[in-house]
């Protein structure tokens, strides 16, 4: 009766004698292990399968077994046998009295099929999940119901979201309700269930934590496992790199413009008042340099103004100054404009060039003094003055930079310039109005 009822269990099941013999092997050990009747029954259970269940678990517990602990229940043992492969097993045994003699009931439940499909399936979902985290751009996987099931850490770190406070709350709460986005929403309640799915959708939110960001959304609907993953590029720094190249551009376009109508008008004027070709080539290729010196400078800086000192220098030492003795510059620190470093270039030009045609450094006895200071209200006074150069008196005729000296600061600057001509050399005061936001080191 016995030995029938342990045949028709569909566990592996063997009756070991006190001895640990085999008394009884039933049919389901015999074909799960792929052992027969004859080479089972009788023999020791470690010396079974020449050897094969030799295993230190079994030689540990079941000697302890029979000497009266109690039973084994669900213990997991993994075993590479040489004719089945490896299998994962759960023992249980109990140790039974007949006929005055301990027995021991072994049970084998062969779970390596059901155990390692779990863990195939623990595998791949870590695989998954680190994947998942590696990604660069943030995703979010949902619940029909739009409900976070999982956040990847390009998420967390991108928009300063702790995973454990986004799990489980709508989309739309995320982040005490930074997420409940117009277009959010019409991307995610009508687009979706229509296509099923939605590519490179902008949607531009200011946060209150991280500030403006446009975005890119992608989304697929996951039919099988009744989900939605959305993935989420921060793509702010593409769209601010656009945006500063368009106006870098029109910048770049609004300079050349000027510069164009200013060399237009310098050939005009110039061609007005030479009387040879050979005088207007000349004459007008020293202006145009001088234009080109204040367009060097200005490019230099990333700010597009120019030092007021490093524009007085570049034109003397253009035109041949060496320091000599003769020559002293004193003023504090002022930055020019974009549009104030081309005025005050051409008159510096015109000045420098008169006083080395007609004054200070046309005569070994002449000097160069230029002094300026600012006032309270940001208004820059110049002073250019020359001396040691005897003068009749002014000029019967001005000339186009003479001209040019008196009407650029009342023109184009908002201030005012006026020539001096004395006995002694000719002096120049300049008065203009400075940008106070723009003070400091160009």
């Amino acid at each position: 009766m016995a030995s029938a009822i342990v045949n028709t269990m569909g566990e592996a099941v063997l009756v070991l004698e006190d001895d640990l013999r085999v008394a009884l092997a039933n049919t389901a050990f015999l074909r799960t292990f792929e052992v027969n009747a004859e080479q089972t029954e009788g023999e020791s259970i470690f010396e079974l399968g020449n050897g094969q269940w030799d295993i230190p678990e079994l030689r540990e517990l079941l000697p302890r077994l029979l000497q009266g602990e109690d039973p084994i229940s669900d213990y997991r043992v993994e075993h590479e046998f040489d004719t089945i492969g490896r299998r994962i097993m759960l023992l249980n045994a109990r140790k039974l009295q007949q006929e005055g003699k301990n027995r021991v009931l072994l049970a084998i439940r062969d779970e390596t099929e059901r155990l390692g499909s779990e863990g195939e399936i623990l595998a791949g979902r870590e695989f998954s999940d680190k994947l998942i985290d590696s990604i660069r751009e943030g995703l979010i996987v949902l619940t029909p119901e739009l409900k976070v099931v999982r956040v990847n850490l390009s998420f967390c770190e991108m928009f300063r979201i702790d995973s454990g406070d986004a799990v489980g709350c709508k989309i739309y709460d995320l982040g005490n309700g930074q997420w409940d986005i117009p277009e959010l929403r019409q991307a995610l309640e009508e687009i979706l269930p229509q296509e099923n799915s939605f590519d490179d959708y902008e949607v531009t939110h200011d946060f209150p934590v991280i500030g403006s960001r446009t975005m890119l959304l992608n989304a697929r609907r996951l039919d099988h496992m009744n989900r939605i993953l959305l993935a989420i590029r921060d793509d702010t720094s593409r769209v601010r790199n656009q945006e500063e190249q368009r106006l870098l551009i029109g910048e770049v376009q609004h300079r050349v413009k000027n510069i164009l109508g200013n060399v237009q008008s310098l050939a005009n004027a110039t061609l007005r008042r030479s009387s040879t070709v050979e005088e207007f080539g000349m004459v007008f290729k020293d202006r145009l340099q001088s234009v080109a010196r204040a367009q060097d400078l200005l490019m230099r800086g990333a700010k597009g103004v120019a030092d007021l000192r490093k524009l007085l220098e570049f034109e003397l030492k253009a035109h041949g100054w060496v320091p000599d003795g003769r020559l002293t510059i004193d003023g504090i620190s002022v930055i020019l404009s974009r549009e104030q470093t081309q005025a005050v270039a051409m008159v510096l030009h015109e000045l420098t060039t008169n006083a080395v045609k007609y004054g200070a450094f046309s005569h070994a006895t002449g000097r160069l003094d230029v002094f300026w200071n600012v006032s309270k209200d940001y208004r820059l006074r110049l002073v250019w003055r020359e001396s040691g150069v005897p003068l009749d008196g002014p000029p019967e005729k001005k000339g186009f930079g003479t001209g040019m000296i008196e009407r650029s600061m009342s023109h184009s600057m908002g201030g005012e310039s006026e020539l001096e001509f004395t006995n002694d050399g000719v002096c120049c005061h300049i008065d203009f109005p400075l940008d106070p936001t723009i003070q400091g080191p160009a």
